[in-house]
């Protein structure tokens, strides 16, 4: 009987050992050594072999089909010694078509969209992500990894599940400005106005003055101080920003209040802006049709209601959609709004100034401006951990193109200099006529942004001049919550149904207070919570 027992526990005991040997072998690939099939993998492993010739799966940002014998393709396939082989994938789509891609075993080695924070660890979980040590990147990727590293020591963790990297975030050199505050300069001089509003009192004297004073010259009652897109400038005078606006990149903003993430939308500071803007509302100053916005189709940065001259401030899309030519060549147009309003109305065009937030009753003004940190993850087939070597050859590609020098990354957005482009001036490139109306070349499909290099000199230059740096505030939730597919939209919605109500006098300013009960009870309370644990891991 003894024997037998010895026996059972024994094999219990080998059972045990079995499942511990396998929990300890880690998954995805690492720098410092790891335990995959038994085998010790070192960082020399990820070292590309100078006699082979890599085929990889390349998925990049594509808005029109490349050939695999595109010009740029051939370009890096020659100077990389690699075969590529192109994924063209529907980017309005990507979700969609890489989740059947997936669904089908099909995996690409690089993955230039489609991944992004928010659904980073729904892929880790499906087991097609690359998992890597920041050594990895470190030894193959010194240029990128130096660099970036110093604009945000965070940087990789932003990609992290679990304490393992799974990709390389994105970052943006746009982030240094915030969205547009733009008026019609001849608007503000019919009604007496020679300053360009900067106080919250200001902006609303301009915008009775061009409710109320014909500031068009057309004898009628049809012009207005606002519309959609001017009232995030009127909330962040308040000093928060609850997400409601005409742009739903906009639309789930945090802040940081008392050293701790806090939802904009439920801040008591709003209920004052919703109270202003109701009586607005109500003397015929905000356009009745706000709700709607100011875009009617087409292009989305375009704002119809500032080109019909039915308004005359808009803090429409961002400023790049209504700067004025940047040069003095005759060739040079502006941006898409300026573009438009000059076919209408070009006094108009000339006539429109850049301006500040306003400043509130307590000195706060603010504006959405993009983060750093642009949400989209670079990732990588899970394969590749069987082919460590190949994965350190797209490392270093992606170092060479996009950190080892700013001629490199021009060169990997926009071509071959001389042949497909030319520089005109300090910043100021032109395309050549044989590949101005020429798509797919394959250009901007080989680099990444990391905020390394300032390729739009020219762009922010005028952001700078314009003052875009004044008042920008950024996002402090960069991840999506475990409880958000559960619950965020239903409180964007009850958000704007409170809003637009309080706004149009269907609802008491009071209502705001059962609004925000309302909103922690169905999930606010939650996401609040998980929004500062992922803050204290970042912190």
């Amino acid at each position: 009987m003894r024997e037998k027992s010895n026996i059972v526990l024994l094999s219990i005991l080998l059972v045990f050992s079995v499942i511990l040997s396998a929990c300890n072998k880690s998954s995805g690939a690492s720098g410092e050594g790891k335990e995959s099939s038994g085998e010790k993998v070192e960082i020399e492993a990820f070292a590309p072999k100078e006699d082979k010739k890599y085929k990889l799966d390349w998925a990049p940002y594509i808005t029109d089909p490349v050939s695999q014998d595109a010009i740029m393709v051939k370009f890096y396939e020659d100077k990389f010694n690699v075969d590529f082989n192109m994924w063209n994938l529907d980017h309005q789509n990507i979700h969609e078509v890489l989740n059947l891609k997936f669904a089908a075993g099909e995996v690409p080695d690089y993955m230039g969209q489609g991944v992004e924070i928010s659904n980073l660890p729904k892929l880790v979980q499906q087991g097609v992500l690359l998992g890597f040590d920041e050594e990895v990147i470190k030894k193959y990727m010194p240029n990128v990894y130096e660099k970036a590293i110093k604009l945000d020591p965070n940087w990789l963790d932003y990609a992290k599940v679990d304490g393992k990297i799974y990709g390389l975030p994105e970052m943006r050199t746009v982030s240094n400005y915030r969205t547009t505050i733009v008026w019609r300069s001849d608007w503000l001089k019919k009604v007496g106005i020679a300053k360009t509003p900067e106080t919250l009192e200001e902006f609303e004297e301009a915008f009775y003055k061009f409710a109320k004073e014909d500031p068009d010259g057309n004898g009628k009652n049809d012009t207005y101080g606002l519309s959609l897109s001017g009232i995030p400038a009127i909330f962040g005078a308040f000093g928060y920003l609850p997400g409601y606006g005409p742009h739903d990149w906009q639309d789930w903003f945090w802040q940081l209040r008392d050293g701790e993430l806090v939802n904009g939308a439920v801040q008591p500071e709003v209920k004052e802006a919703l109270k202003l803007l109701n009586k607005w509302y109500e003397d015929g100053v905000l356009d009745p049709e706000f709700i709607t916005g100011e875009n009617m189709g087409g292009y989305w940065g375009l704002s119809h209601a500032f080109i019909n001259s039915k308004i005359g401030f808009s803090g429409h899309a961002q400023y790049y959609h209504w700067n004025s030519p940047l040069t003095d060549a005759p060739t040079d147009k502006g941006a898409a709004n300026y573009d438009e309003l000059m076919k209408v109305n070009p006094e108009a065009a000339k006539s429109l100034v850049h301006g500040l937030p306003p400043e509130g009753p307590d000195g706060k003004r603010g504006l959405y401006a993009p983060n750093l940190i642009a949400g989209k993850i670079i990732a990588f087939g899970s394969h590749l951990e069987e082919e460590p070597d190949k994965f350190g050859k797209i490392l270093q590609i992606l170092d060479e193109n996009s950190g080892k020098s700013k001629e490199n990354y021009i060169e990997s957005i926009m071509g071959i200099e001389g042949e497909m482009w030319v520089e005109k001036g300090p910043g100021e490139r032109v395309v050549t006529p044989e590949y101005e109306n020429v798509k797919g070349t394959g250009a901007n499909q080989f680099s990444n942004d990391f905020g390394i290099w300032d390729y739009e000199e020219l762009r922010n230059k005028f952001a700078k001049e314009h003052k875009y740096d004044v008042g920008a505030v950024r996002n402090e939730l960069l991840t999506s919550l475990p409880s958000e597919s559960r619950y965020k939209a239903e409180l964007l919605k009850i958000r704007n149904e409170a809003y637009i109500s309080i706004i149009t006098g269907d609802k008491p300013v009071s209502y705001f207070d059962e609004f925000v009960k309302k909103w922690d009870q169905m999930g606010g309370e939650v996401l609040k919570k998980e929004a500062n644990e992922w803050y204290k891991t970042i912190k």
